[in-house]
């Protein structure tokens, strides 16, 4: 028989893991959301570049006004790369039930956060991942503006 102190430490454990796993999957949701604003925001300067460049047909400046469409278009890229779905780890309800189903809570327990505790790892390498992308996404995104900006304001001091 397991003593109640050993009882309380194991809950303990699993609470802790459990909040952890439910922390890194809201982790997942803020980067899978800070990347379709990034896209979003990069398209919607992309398209303005585009509407500037149509009001300059016949001149020069056409082909200098593409320059930030470069680094627009791989902030969208590496925005919808930060965004594109990874297999986030998650236990399979059915499996555990079957598996453990005459197993003491004890065992079914602490083989929970054994495998909790692993699927979090993954699952925060997956979103570490997701971060990279995330970082390229607003690097490129910041020089796009400032060659948009750069280069609309030459375009109205010449």
């Amino acid at each position: 028989m397991m003593s109640k102190e050993t009882k309380e430490r194991d809950k303990l454990i699993y609470e802790i893991v459990c909040e952890r796993y439910k922390l890194e999957r809201q982790r997942t949701n803020d980067i899978d959301s800070k990347a379709s604003n990034v896209v979003g925001f990069a398209g919607i300067l992309a398209t303005l570049n585009a509407g500037i460049i149509g009001l300059f047909p016949e001149s020069s400046y056409k082909y200098v006004l593409l320059l930030p469409l470069i680094p627009l278009g791989l902030s969208i890229a590496f925005g919808l790369w930060a965004y594109w779905i990874e297999k986030f780890e998650a236990i399979n309800p059915t499996v555990l039930i079957e598996k453990y189903k005459d197993k003491p809570s004890t065992e079914v327990l602490r083989r929970f956060v054994a495998t909790t505790s692993e699927m979090t790892m993954i699952n925060y390498a997956i979103n570490w991942r997701k971060v990279k992308s995330l970082f390229r996404a607003l690097s490129t995104l910041f020089t796009g503006i400032i060659l948009f900006l750069s280069l609309a304001v030459i375009l109205l001091v010449t």
